[in-house]
């Protein structure tokens, strides 16, 4: 899995805690225009059957399941998880939000927290921003503020770290205004570069959204490699207190990080490796299973 914990002292491990908050959104947001009929007109997008919508919330409560499972298997405390559904409210989420960021008080003097938010629902086109379907939309400095008006966020023994988990369409665009805000101890992981989208793909039991695939598949799930089936999706990545790490396996244009407040890997990828159809079936299982340690993106076979 591209996340690990780095903390290796069992001393040390006693005084971390990683809390996490999953929000799912809704399955059409309103800018979709996607309108629920009884019957679908052929060929046109638009249009969901009833039993299309039941598949659907199906699927992502299936899918959410299989990430709380993730979360909980690396001794994260889930918070509150609150799957893709058919409709989503703004105000209900930046509420649970900040009364997620509020449990950062001293009540534990000396332990180091992570404050994990994942979010799965829709990404606004050129801001990143997080749609819903009615109330409006989350911006980046909403996240900002909801966490500098956490309790002890000024205390000069402020040790707690944040991580967001952006697994949404045109995510890549908050990168440069979190930069901007030089928040201490951020960790920030885009679904996709600003411009692009983030798919999901209905492959069998795991998740089908490509970011939380390829975070849960290397952990649970024992093959050797797999297909990353849209080469238009970038993840990217932001944060100033961690390593990056080198090595001579890994693909061009990809980088690992390591992220020391996490305690997990990062990842951003600038091009996908593609496999070479001349190699032999043996070179080429060989070539994979070498490059898969290093989760690299595969666009093709």
């Amino acid at each position: 899995m591209p996340w690990k914990p780095v903390y290796k002292n069992k001393k040390e491990c006693k005084t971390e805690r990683t809390l996490v908050l999953l929000l799912g959104g809704s399955i059409y947001d309103d800018s979709a225009g996607v309108q629920i009929i009884q019957r679908r007109r052929r060929g046109d997008e638009r249009f969901r059957t009833k039993k299309d919508v039941y598949l659907e919330e199906h699927l992502w409560q299936r899918d959410f399941h299989a990430i709380t499972d993730y979360f909980e298997r690396t001794n994260a405390t889930i918070w509150r998880c609150v799957p893709t559904r058919l409709h989503s409210s703004r105000n209900e989420a930046f509420n649970l939000i900040n009364e997620f960021f509020q449990l950062d008080t001293n009540d534990n003097k000396g332990e180091r927290k992570t404050f994990v938010l994942y979010w799965c629902g829709h990404g606004l086109n050129n801001t990143g921003n997080w749609g819903f379907s009615y109330g409006g939309e989350i911006t980046c400095h909403d996240i900002i503020n909801a966490w500098r008006s956490r309790p002890i966020a000024n205390e000069y023994n402020n040790i707690s770290s944040l991580t967001i988990i952006a697994d949404t369409c045109f995510s890549g665009a908050w990168i440069d205004e979190l930069k901007a805000e030089q928040i201490p101890r951020l960790a920030y992981q885009a679904g996709c570069r600003a411009d692009e989208s983030a798919y999901v793909v209905d492959d069998g039991n795991i998740p089908r959204s490509l970011l939380m695939r390829k975070f849960i598949i290397e952990q649970k799930y024992p093959i050797g490699w797999y297909l990353w089936l849209c080469t238009d999706q970038h993840p990217m990545h932001l944060c100033d207190y961690a390593e990056i790490e080198h090595g001579q396996d890994f693909s061009a244009g990809q980088r690992r990080t390591l992220v020391y407040g996490g305690p997990y890997y990062f990842f951003t990828v600038d091009q996908h490796w593609t496999t070479n159809g001349k190699m032999s079936t043996k070179e080429h299982k060989t070539e994979l299973n070498k490059l898969a340690k290093y989760g690299v993106f595969i666009d093709n076979l």
